[in-house]
């Protein structure tokens, strides 16, 4: 056909597209309301602000390729290819985000509630069970005086090399953390005891940046920067009010295995 015609029968009218745009700019007001504070509004959406701001990304998206790139003036068949494809994404994502939601479900809290904690004299059947299973790890001693821990990584393996160290209530503590990893990135945080898993949440949140420890949390004492693969940190700090404190790393993911007990007397 003419290219007029072609022109004419294959692209949207001027109008369509003074209409489209004005369609775009008010869904992106309403996005931008929906997250502005000074709205109020974002206050009342908890969690519901995710899945509603992809839900206008999702028509704003569909719109550019329906009318800007002519799909809905092709052939049905391709722009059922893109809805459908679209549709698959979504459902994909979705249940990505359910797979990380459920880490916090029970299965922590049954770990947490159920975890059988280090006793001095126990049997020694169970000491070489624990043994046969795991390579065994050391007991730094308290001391009087200052104190200075050495703990590392192990390898690949997502574990640090020491299962607890100790420190006696106001003594000066100095940790020098070691990551001997060829691949990951790890940190080492004193934290409250039990809150490990809470503080790495909060940290993913707060992202690498902040060396995935949100700042001013009052749960974690103190904390090294996120080392690299093969490089090293070191963190002085006075040790708490006596009792049981965890450290961990928390690298997304990496809090489910690499922690220990910090014992202050």
């Amino acid at each position: 056909m003419a290219h007029e015609t072609e022109h004419t029968s294959n692209h949207p009218t001027f109008n369509q597209y003074v209409l489209i745009a004005v369609i775009l700019f008010a869904i992106t007001i309403v996005e931008f309301v929906l997250i502005w504070e000074r709205a109020v509004i974002v206050d009342y959406l908890g969690a519901s602000k995710v899945p509603l701001l992809i839900a206008l990304s999702a028509v704003k998206f569909a719109i550019v390729i329906m009318y800007y790139m002519h799909l809905k003036f092709d052939p049905r068949f391709f722009g059922t290819v893109f809805i459908a494809g679209l549709v698959l994404a979504f459902l994909v994502g979705i249940a990505l985000i359910g797979l990380f939601v459920g880490f916090n479900g029970d299965q922590r809290n049954y770990a947490e509630a159920n975890a059988v904690p280090y006793v001095h004299g126990a049997s020694e059947s169970a000491e070489g069970d624990h043994e046969s299973s795991t390579k065994t790890k050391d007991k730094t001693p308290a001391v009087a005086g200052p104190v200075a821990v050495v703990v590392s990584a192990v390898g690949e393996t997502l574990t640090f090399d020491t299962n607890s160290f100790s420190a006696n209530s106001g003594a000066e503590v100095t940790i020098t953390f070691d990551n001997p990893s060829a691949n990951n990135q790890h940190n080492l945080v004193i934290v409250q005891a039990g809150t490990k898993d809470a503080v790495a949440a909060d940290g993913t949140a707060a992202g690498p940046t902040n060396d995935w420890v949100s700042p001013s949390d009052s749960r974690v004492i103190a904390n090294t920067a996120l080392i690299n693969p093969g490089g090293s940190d070191e963190i002085t700090f006075t040790a708490p009010t006596a009792g049981t404190y965890q450290f961990v790393c928390t690298f997304p993911g990496h809090n489910f295995t690499m922690f220990g007990d910090f014992i202050v007397n």
